[in-house]
Formats: C-alpha cells, sequence, structure tokens
C-alpha cells in the first residue's frame, strides 16, 4: 500500500526518516521501519499537548481503518511527542503496518465479489466499487444504502470517506465507503456488494 507522503514541519534529516520507514512499511518490513522510526525526532518541535492530540486523532482514524490518516497522525506525534509518546506512536505506526501486510491478500477477494456482484448486475459498479491502487476502501452510492436491510445500511464498517479521498475524482460520488482490513470486513463487503446487485433500480416517474 503506497502512502503519499504529507509536508511534515521538522527538518530534512527527520523527513528523511520518516520517508525510509515509510518506505519499509510498505514494503512489509517492520523490523527495518522500526529501526528508522525509532531515530525520527526533532526536539524543536516538542510539544507534549500538540502530540497528544495527534495520538487521539491517529487513534480514531485507526479504528476506521483509515490507515492513510492514521500513519501520518501517529508519525506526527513521533515528531514532537514525549519519550512515552513516541512509544506509543510507534506501536501505533506498527499497528498500521500490520494491517496494510493483509491487504496483499484480501483485495483479491474484495475484487472477486465485486466481479461476482457485477455478473448479477452489470451497472453495480456505479453503485459499489472498490478504489483503485494500493487502497483499502470501497465505495457505496449513498442513494443505494436507504433500500438495503437495516444490518447493512445502518452497519457501523460503513463510514465517511477518509480525508484524503473527499478531493479526489472518485468513480462514484456522493459516497460512503467501506475501510477493509481483515476477513470479517471482506465477508461484510461480499454480503454488502450482493444485496446491491440484487437491488431493482426504481420505475421512471411518470
Amino acid at each position: 500500500m503506497s502512502i503519499p507522503m504529507i509536508e511534515i514541519h521538522s527538518s530534512a534529516p527527520e523527513f528523511s526518516l520518516v520517508a525510509k520507514g515509510r518506505e519499509s512499511l510498505e514494503q512489509g518490513d517492520l523490523a527495518s521501519a522500526v529501526e528508522f522510526y525509532e531515530k525520527v525526532f526533532d526536539p524543536e518541535a516538542l510539544d507534549e499537548t500538540e502530540a497528544r492530540s495527534m495520538l487521539i486523532e491517529a487513534r480514531s482514524h485507526l479504528s476506521r481503518k483509515h490507515l492513510v490518516e492514521a500513519l501520518e497522525s501517529f508519525e506526527e506525534a513521533l515528531l514532537m511527542g514525549t519519550e512515552v509518546q513516541r512509544r506509543q506512536a510507534l506501536d501505533g505506526i506498527l499497528s498500521v503496518g500490520e494491517l496494510m501486510s493483509r491487504l496483499g491478500s484480501l483485495t483479491p477477494q474484495v475484487k472477486s465479489s465485486l466481479e461476482e456482484a457485477s455478473a448479477l448486475d452489470p451497472g453495480v459498479r456505479h453503485k459499489i466499487d472498490i478504489v483503485p491502487g494500493e487502497e483499502n476502501i470501497v465505495l457505496i452510492s449513498n442513494t443505494v444504502l436507504d433500500r438495503l436491510p437495516g444490518h447493512l445500511s445502518k452497519s457501523p464498517r460503513i463510514s465517511r470517506l477518509p480525508q484524503h479521498l473527499i478531493d479526489q475524482k472518485l468513480s462514484i460520488s456522493n459516497a460512503k465507503c467501506v475501510a477493509y482490513a481483515d476477513e470479517e470486513d471482506v465477508r461484510f463487503i461480499a454480503e454488502l456488494a450482493k444485496s446491491v446487485a440484487s437491488l431493482t433500480d426504481p420505475a421512471p416517474e411518470s
């Protein structure tokens, strides 16, 4: 999963260490990622209060499986936090890395479920679709959510778009999303896609 680098407010050496840590993380080399990230610290940026806010924000993103935003916030906390906060940030970064490492096996399953749904309804990808690239996000149109069974439409797995996708041109506009990071998420997406494909388009108003 490739994550675009944020503009980190720190010196070039610290930015370079973050970049190397992230590269190792994306390659699934968690041990090397730890070595780079452990060296990241900017004494001039020390701000315990801001680091605390960044950790809270990062954990909120992580709970929604919004990995890009979670990683960015943990990295910021790593730069400006106390020793204890930096350890918490590093633990969070490793949690993100572990989730990222699963996507290689999960994404093909998600794509397969969407292809099966397309066989039932060729137009289904206008209603539910995966974000291309190395994201872990499936879009679902708001226009179909209210027509789905309650256990699907009201599921906490369905959330607003991650911040980094809001301004991007996506295959479905006016969408919410499902972020996936485990087999249960994949099964939910499969059920969701099948349910969307089974919907009959409403008759046009006369």
